[in-house]
This record gives structure tokens, C-alpha cells and sequence, in this order.
């Protein structure tokens, strides 16, 4: 009876935690539909930025702007976005491998990297690693709103200007589709590096199909690329972070579904291996009492 009683406490501890999983699936679950629909949303933006951007940097007159120029100084910064909460995969890890490398790249050519977090496991990471954080972005649960990204692209965005700054980077886990998601870092600064980014992954561009000098620009060429310079720094910046949370959501989601369909096993077999252990009992009780009963005929 006791060997029962055990199989019996495992199988409500499994079904208590396929409750817990099922009940945490479906919450990432409506969280991943609602930056999927955001993230979607925001295509054709993306690719309207993209080409616009492309047409004012491959002019027959080159458009001069320092975010365009490649910067001397040493010091590269980097914003890595991870997860608060675990139960997600591998989902944090390949962000800590993808750290890694930049740490050991910056230590081998000599550069100064600093790094801006969002997210508790990755700033756990980093303590583990005993590296103090330049900045860590608490002032939001999981995307900030276009007025905090707008603050974030500018703070980047002067101190490269003032030369401070090298390179600015994003690692976070890109969101392709949803069957596939990759962590990789953006460059964001220099400009160049971030508009080959959004004339690739954009819609096609056909180098013939449109000249920027087909245009009659007022005012100058150069002050719109200011103001979509700026634009291009914030909404890519507000985007990494659209990509990394829908990723962040659907890698929970199949870790929870998975974890559920291993207690719904777990259950099943527990089923099974309980009645198993009631059938013998009941067959050694049987089997006693006809023993008691031919013991008192004889």
C-alpha cells in the first residue's frame, strides 16, 4: 500500500506542474501574439525607412554626415537585451555565448567595450563574470515606449558624434518568422552598417528602378538625411527590442508546451504503474484470504 501512495503523490506533483506549464504557455502564449502583431505591423515601415535610406546613400553625390564616417575612437558599446524571467530554452544562452565573443574580441584588438543591459539574467551574467554594467535599463517592464527609445537612440547617437564612441551594437534574438529566430548582433552605429541591414532584409531594390536625383528635394538633401538619420538610429533600436521579446515569448511558449507534453507523459505512466502495484496488492489479499480459508477447513 505504500508503494502506491508514492506513485500516487508523484502523479499529483506532475499534474500540478502540467497545470503550472499549461497555465504559463497560454499567458506567453497572448503575450507572443501581441509583439507578433507588432513586429508585423512595423514591416512595411522598415522597408519604406530601408529604401528611402538607400536611395540617399547610393546618390551620385555622396551625402556628407559624421554618423555616416567611421570613428576613431576605441570604445564600442553594446546593448544586450535579455530575459527577466527563465523557463525560456536556450533562449538567454545564446545571448551569453554571443557576449562572449565580444568580450574576447574586445580584449584581443585592445578595445574598450561597454555594455548596456535590459534584462535580470543577462545582468546576473555579467556579475558572475565580475563586470560592472555601464547602464542598465530599468525604467521599462519589456519595450520602452517611442519616447524612451527616442532617449536611448540620441544618448548613442551624440556620444558618437562627440567622438566617445566607436561602434554601437544590439545582440538580442532576431525574429525572422515563427519558425525561426537567431541571436546576432546589429550594428547601429556606423550608419553605413545599419542601412546595409535594412536594404537587405527589406523588399527588393532595384538599383535602376529609382535615382535619388529623380527627386526635387527641399530643403536640402543633407537636412532630411539629418532627420532620417535620427529616425532610422531610434526605430531600429525600438525594433530590437519588438524581435526580442516576440522571440523571448514564442521560445517560452514551445519550452512550456514541451514541458507540459513530458508531464502528460510522466502522468500516463505514473497511471499506469499505479495500477499495476493496486492489481498485485489486491491479488496478495486474495491470495490470503484463501489461504486463511483452507487453513481452517483443515
Amino acid at each position: 500500500m505504500a508503494h502506491a501512495r508514492q506513485i500516487l503523490g508523484r502523479r499529483r506533483a506532475a499534474e500540478n506542474i502540467s497545470k503550472v506549464t499549461g497555465t504559463m504557455e497560454t499567458i506567453s502564449a497572448v503575450r507572443y501574439r501581441q509583439y507578433y502583431q507588432k513586429w508585423s505591423e512595423g514591416l512595411a515601415f522598415y522597408d519604406a525607412l530601408a529604401q528611402l535610406a538607400y536611395l540617399m546613400a547610393s546618390a551620385e553625390q555622396p551625402i556628407e554626415h559624421p554618423l555616416l564616417k567611421l570613428s576613431a575612437c576605441r570604445t564600442n558599446a553594446l546593448i544586450v537585451i535579455g530575459s527577466d524571467r527563465g523557463l525560456c530554452g536556450a533562449y538567454n544562452n545564446d545571448l551569453f555565448r554571443m557576449l562572449d565573443t565580444h568580450l574576447k574580441m574586445a580584449q584581443k584588438f585592445g578595445r574598450t567595450l561597454q555594455i548596456y543591459v535590459k534584462g535580470r539574467k543577462v545582468l546576473s551574467y555579467l556579475e558572475h563574470l565580475k563586470i560592472q554594467p555601464a547602464g542598465v535599463y530599468t525604467e521599462f517592464a519589456e519595450v520602452p515606449t517611442a519616447a524612451q527609445a527616442t532617449q536611448i537612440g540620441d544618448f548613442f547617437m551624440q556620444e558618437y558624434l562627440q567622438g566617445r564612441l566607436g561602434r554601437l551594437g544590439i545582440v538580442y534574438n532576431r525574429f525572422y518568422s515563427p519558425a525561426s529566430q537567431k541571436v546576432q548582433t546589429l550594428t547601429v552605429l556606423p550608419l553605413t552598417d545599419l542601412i546595409d541591414d535594412l536594404t537587405t532584409r527589406s523588399t527588393v531594390i532595384w538599383p535602376w528602378e529609382q535615382n535619388f536625383e529623380d527627386f526635387l528635394l527641399r530643403p536640402s538633401a543633407e537636412e532630411i538625411f539629418q532627420t532620417i538619420s535620427q529616425m532610422i538610429v531610434r526605430m531600429s533600436i525600438l525594433g530590437c527590442f519588438v524581435e526580442a521579446l516576440t522571440s523571448e515569448h514564442l521560445a517560452r511558449v514551445v519550452t512550456m508546451r514541451n514541458a507540459s507534453d513530458n508531464a502528460e507523459e510522466m502522468i500516463a505512466e505514473l497511471t499506469k504503474e499505479y495500477n499495476r502495484a493496486r492489481q498485485g496488492q489486491i491479488t496478495t489479499e486474495l491470495l490470503d484470504i484463501v489461504s486463511g480459508m483452507n487453513a481452517m477447513k483443515s
